[in-house]
């Protein structure tokens, strides 16, 4: 698994939050600091629906999606709303507020509570791990461990995790939680088996079965990946935009995979994009990145960094840019990729929510496939050693 989980979320918009949706959950719903504006709905037994839209944190291209998270074998339950959908990262983290009222017991070894620290590329993400019930649609996942975030019984954070001088991801992601449905059956982070003050000797290495898991491969069924299908947008972006994620591949009516661009990946979860007559060996397809990711190289006269403090790190060329780039397909096979760039303080200026063609900076050796890459396609994301049609993961796949 890659070091850092791909999650950026740099772009917040002016635009107020606004709008309602139903929930079909007879749980009890939580909104943990933030309005529950934009609400999932169940589409079929193995399928959500999934919203990109302005709510009141004002984030930009983020997917979100409801989760109902449960005390396991029981019905107490909540069902938290504006949970960042993220094809990047693996399992569930979800704010200590949005889950109050459920009294989830705490994963332990030799008696004493685990504490993870999760390493994103905007922060880091400490708190512990307690076993709940993940159910979405007709899907539950029966007492995997989650990540409990900005847990006030934990504010301690080791230097080891960033300490005080480190950003936690809390105070970037602006919503109630991740929900990581990545490559990856667990997330093989950093856990921790005391509460550290000064110390740092308190890492341990942590069984698999212990740690924070994808619920997508602890279902019963449907259990070997995701489909996360978005409409396309206009070039001047949308205020709303509703699409589905769909639960397994090639294990219903609903999901197959006949027809798609299968991209395998290497054990960390990348493959190559050649673009620019540059190859990107670093690259990856990312729910949780809010725009597409790349250096400008040779286009960087072009590639205008934008100088907007709301939109530093983001490209503000002076007109609408386009391109195309080759991705890996299986059996040595390209496929290409057309896309754009346009200017990102004009996106922002027409207050809408979803972007088709955000981009920024990054890297040298990085090409991230963020939300963009996803609107008007159907997005396969085949877990670790779980076979489909499509292959045996881990791997991407899509139809445009």
């Amino acid at each position: 698994m890659r070091i850092l989980v791909t999650t950026f979320l740099l772009l917040m918009l002016s635009a107020c939050g606004g709008g309602g949706g139903g929930d079909s959950s007879s749980s009890s719903s939580a909104s943990g600091g933030y309005n529950a504006v934009l609400q999932s709905i169940n589409l079929s037994p193995n399928s959500v629906s999934v919203n990109v839209g302005a709510d009141s944190s004002q984030n930009s291209n983020t997917l979100y999606v409801s989760v109902t998270i449960c005390q396991p074998n029981t019905t107490a339950c909540v069902t938290v709303d504006n949970v960042l959908l993220d094809t990047g990262s693996t399992g569930l983290r979800v704010l200590a507020s949005a889950v109050s009222s459920l009294q989830l017991n705490p994963v332990t070894v030799k008696s004493a509570p685990i504490i993870e620290c999760a390493s994103f590329i905007s922060g880091s993400a400490w708190g512990p791990v307690k076993l709940a019930d993940v159910k979405m649609s007709s899907e539950l996942a029966s007492s995997i461990p989650i990540q409990i975030l900005a847990d006030p019984s934990y504010s301690s954070i080791p230097s080891a995790c960033g300490g005080s001088q480190g950003t936690e991801i809390t105070s970037t992601i602006k919503t109630n939680g991740i929900l990581g449905v990545g490559l990856f059956v667990n997330d093989s982070q950093n856990y921790f088996n005391c509460v550290p003050t000064i110390q740092n000797n308190c890492r341990i290495s942590l069984s698999s079965s212990l740690q924070v898991q994808n619920p997508v491969s602890a279902f019963k069924v449907d259990n070997n990946g995701v489909i996360v299908k978005l409409p396309s947008v206009s070039a001047s972006g949308a205020s709303l935009v509703t699409g589905s994620l769909t639960f397994g591949i090639d294990t219903q009516s609903n999901n197959s995979s006949a027809g798609s661009n299968v991209i395998p990946t290497d054990s960390f979860g990348n493959f190559t994009t050649y673009f620019n007559n540059t190859t990107y060996t670093y690259s990856f397809i990312d729910s949780g990145s809010n725009a597409l990711f790349f250096p400008s190289g040779s286009l960087s006269s072009v590639l205008v960094p934008c100088s907007s403090s709301t939109v530093l790190g983001f490209y503000c060329p002076s007109a609408t840019q386009s391109y195309t780039a080759s991705l890996a397909l299986k059996n040595k096979v390209q496929a290409s990729v057309d896309f754009s760039v346009a200017n990102a303080e004009t996106l922002v200026a027409s207050r809408n929510s979803a972007f088709s063609s955000l981009a920024g900076q990054t890297g040298s050796t990085l090409f991230d496939w963020g939300l963009p890459f996803f609107y008007g396609r159907s997005v396969y994301i085949g877990i670790t050693g779980r076979s489909s049609n499509a292959g045996t993961g881990p791997y991407y796949a899509y139809t445009n």
